[in-house]
């Protein structure tokens, strides 16, 4: 299990219909309606808010120490010490919050395009990190994979920066690059001194887990590292937004990355939707009651996030965001809906620092 996390999640219900996010006419005997959350003592729940608001400074502050480590144009003068301690630092605000992690993470992936390739693998590196908790993989298979989130993009860092900015369709030397940015990764990791095979194995293949001709009956570790990668890199970047695209809602990101052509989660989409749920933290939704508002914590069950509203049903605005239990048929998420859609910006202080 990885460093200093302990059940980070409460796994959801291995019954669970995922499915019933793109067609509720399904049955669904297996998703109450009625989830009771506890409710704290105000105390609590005040000690608990500020306490969470707190944090956005150091996720904040983490994103630009990883994205100054990445950048580092010498990769064999203390480069590995530098991104050792980002991920150690990652890791570690992971295990104080998860659910402030996922959010902090989709809001900047959907919010803010300035260095993408440091804000896409720390997004990766938490997700990672958590499903190989809900794995119980080794600790050196989870610092592997966390590890390899955060660099498996390193061999195109600062032109995968200015595409997302890029309007323009990639060039042919562009397109060669992306096609080449694994080897060229590993090469570099290679330079630091990086010698751990999981580590470079995994970023090696994360477009490609298995190699041609090939077994992968079972998969091997390194296969299973990479796989898991692979679909963790297309779920986070349908969620992230481009110069020429908005970032997709929930819903979708899922959709494409997660269920295959009859609908259904495979045992990786699967494992991505238990811990994530259907509604991450971070994303917006509407729900039953008009509100639109934004997910803060994963719920008992992978469709009913806590959700804290910020526009009333009307179109007005709460003048303080209003903490939901969409387990309550008056707030149950009706659907999804991108940033683009929301059209609201947050005060994550004031979001992750609700009461109801």
């Amino acid at each position: 299990m990885a460093a200093g996390l302990q059940n980070p999640i409460r796994p959801v219900h291995r019954t669970l219909p995922f499915h019933l996010a793109f067609y509720p006419s399904m049955p669904q005997e297996d998703v109450s309606s009625d989830t009771v959350v506890p409710v704290p003592s105000e105390s609590t729940e005040r000690a608990s808010g500020i306490a969470r608001a707190g944090r956005v400074d150091s996720w904040q502050a983490i994103k630009k120490s990883l994205a100054f480590a990445l950048a580092a144009s010498d990769f064999e003068s203390g480069w590995l010490d530098r991104l050792s301690k980002s991920a150690d630092r990652i890791r570690d605000l992971t295990a104080q919050d998860a659910d402030i992690a996922l959010y902090m993470m989709l809001q900047t992936a959907t919010n803010d395009a300035e260095n993408y390739s440091a804000s896409h693998g720390m997004y990766c590196a938490v997700v990672a990190d958590l499903c190989s908790a809900y794995f119980e993989w080794p600790e050196a298979e989870a610092i592997a994979i966390q590890n390899a989130a955060l660099t498996m993009n390193i061999g195109m860092l600062l032109m995968q920066n200015a595409m997302a900015q890029q309007i323009e369709p990639l060039s042919s030397a562009q397109k060669l690059r992306v096609e080449d940015h694994a080897a060229k990764s590993v090469e570099l990791l290679k330079s630091a001194g990086v010698d751990d095979p999981l580590w470079l194995e995994a970023v090696r293949r994360h477009h490609r887990p298995v190699d041609d001709g090939e077994s992968a009956d079972p998969l091997t570790p390194q296969q299973r590292l990479a796989q898991l990668l692979q679909r963790i890199d297309v779920f986070t970047a349908k969620l992230s937004k481009r110069k020429t695209r908005p970032g997709s809602s929930a819903t979708v990101a899922a959709r494409d990355a997660c269920l295959d052509t009859s609908g259904l989660p495979d045992a990786t989409g699967a494992t991505i939707l238990r811990v994530l749920g259907l509604y991450p933290p971070g994303s917006f939704v509407r729900l039953a009651s008009g509100e639109i508002g934004v997910v803060i914590r994963r719920g008992d069950k992978a469709h009913t996030p806590v959700v804290a509203s910020v526009r009333r049903g009307d179109g007005g605005m709460f003048n303080q965001p209003m903490v939901r239990n969409t387990g309550n048929p008056v707030h149950a998420v009706q659907c999804s809906l991108s940033a683009d859609q929301a059209k609201i910006r947050l005060d994550h202080e004031r979001v992750l620092g609700a009461r109801g």
